[in-house]
């Protein structure tokens, strides 16, 4: 018998114009609720993620052989509160003549990548329940569970530059023949009447901005462009990021941090490994003719490859989302010992996180937790981070420039740097470290750093402009602004 490689045509035409818009609402999701420990209890329904607990229910079970079972055909679980959306996602088949979504055991092996087509069928699922998030957790040793969230806690995803221009990129290259009517389908969900021209679909957002994307042959998404309603900056770039609305804390989460050893070394260098990272995908743009596709890793040859030339690297570990755990890659023991280094560890002093292996699941952020400890590891040792996949990378060549600093990129970076720091931090320490990670990157960015605005904001200055730092009462990082110096902000 010869297994499937692609869904049905059916399960397509109803897919392909939600996948753009759910691509949109599962990054505001990750971005809220940050992937982390993840539970779930069938009885009341919930989701458990990060420590917030959430309306949501299993729609199925992915086993490691490829096969994924329906939570309606489960039958040790198929009459709980748990499996009511997998009960509308088959009734949704039988309406509309679906055969995966009403046949309990799919086998997916014939795909070329089986956990590929389970991600995407849960997508899928969102898009068909309109659903506000997904998660996905490991229930054993070789099966995962597939959840979707419906919680009105999360909010639905506005439109952000960054967010919707990947969105509709990827939501719209995601399945095969998707891309018009992702399109389409994205301007439906924001109530925007689509503008058709030559390789075109154009719309004017509720608050003015436009946005216009370019379609190429066979209708795949080519570019996407964002601008205000006179043509320049969008509006949409400076609104505030959505948050939680009421969000209600996980009773039984687990909230191990990050090790206080190591932490002052991570708000001292998060940001500006940010910077080199981001230094070092300039570089690879205009030297090594990088056109934003993944470059391919060659571990034989310490290589990382792209289209116009290679990188020297070396392996720094791995981090596996569904089973939560990092792994430091062999050789990495100078890495480690500069963290050490780096921290004033005495001698004698051992931590997990320096131990070859590390399990995850107890920590609150482990996603964040692994990143950081690479990330520091490798600015910390003299090299610069970077992952292709679940492996992470330093980056050694010494070709790599120094990366410029201005007020634009160092409002960005300091932004990006106290969100991975604030889920490693106690609430009781989070006013102290968000500040003083700014003014560790204001310092070393060669600013002169200005208190006046305290407790509201703190700001970096150099020459006529200024970058603030805008705090809440509990030290969240709430915006960051960058403009001429003293001069009053919107």
């Amino acid at each position: 018998m010869t297994l499937p490689d692609t869904f049905s045509d059916e399960l397509l035409k109803q897919a392909r114009p939600n996948l753009a818009w759910t691509i949109e609402q599962i990054d505001l999701f990750d971005r809220l609720v940050p992937r982390g420990p993840t539970r779930f209890d069938l009885e009341v329904p919930m989701v458990g993620r990060s420590g917030v607990a959430l309306s949501g229910q299993l729609v199925a079970s992915h086993a490691a052989d490829g096969t994924w079972l329906w939570a309606w055909a489960n039958n040790g679980i198929a009459d709980t509160p748990g499996t009511a959306a997998a009960l509308e996602l088959r009734a949704i088949g039988e309406r509309q003549g679906i055969p995966e979504l009403t046949t309990p055991l799919l086998d997916l092996s014939g795909f070329p990548d089986a956990r590929s087509a389970a991600d995407h069928l849960l997508l899928i699922c969102v898009g068909l329940l309109d659903g506000r998030g997904a998660a996905v957790t490991a229930v054993n040793e070789r099966g995962w569970a597939f959840l979707v969230v419906d919680d009105p806690t999360v909010p639905r995803a506005e439109p952000r530059p960054e967010r919707l221009a990947h969105a509709l990129r990827y939501g719209s290259a995601l399945l095969p023949g998707a891309g018009p009517k992702a399109v389409q389908g994205w301007f439906a969900r924001h109530d925007v009447e689509p503008e058709y021209g030559p390789g075109t679909v154009a719309g004017t957002l509720p608050d003015g901005d436009r946005v216009t994307v370019w379609l190429g042959d066979g209708g795949a998404v080519v570019n996407v462009e964002v601008s205000g309603p006179d043509g320049g900056v969008p509006l949409s770039a400076s609104a505030p990021e959505q948050r939680l609305i009421d969000p209600r804390p996980d009773p039984r989460s687990l909230h191990r941090l990050f090790p206080a050893e190591l932490l002052p070394v991570v708000t001292r260098e998060i940001a500006f490994s940010l910077r080199d990272t981001r230094g070092m995908v300039e570089y690879a743009g205009e030297y090594l003719a990088f056109d934003g596709r993944a470059p391919w890793w060659d571990a034989e040859a310490g290589l990382l490859m792209f289209p116009g030339g290679a990188l020297a690297c070396r392996p720094l570990g791995r981090y596996s989302p569904e089973e939560l755990w990092f792994e430091w890659a062999p050789g990495t023991e100078d890495v480690r010992e500069a963290l050490r280094r780096a921290a004033g560890l005495p001698d004698g002093v051992d931590l997990p996180e320096l131990a070859d292996r590390l399990d995850l699941r107890p920590y609150a952020a482990p996603e964040s937790v692994a990143v950081a400890l690479a990330r520091t590891g490798a600015r910390v040792s003299g090299r610069v981070f970077t992952s292709v996949g679940d492996r992470f990378l330093a980056v050694e060549d010494p070709r790599l420039p120094a990366p410029a600093v201005n007020p634009e990129v160092a409002a960005e970076e300091v932004r990006a740097g106290a969100s991975w720091l604030r889920g490693l931090t106690p609430p009781e320490d989070r006013p102290r470290v968000m500040r003083e990670a700014a003014v560790a990157y204001f310092e070393r960015a060669g600013m002169q750093v200005w208190h006046h605005g305290e407790p509201d904001f703190l700001s970096g200055v150099t020459g006529l402009y200024e970058v603030r730092v805008f705090f809440a009462p509990d030290g969240t990082v709430t915006d960051t602004s960058w403009g001429m110096a003293a001069a009053p902000r919107p």
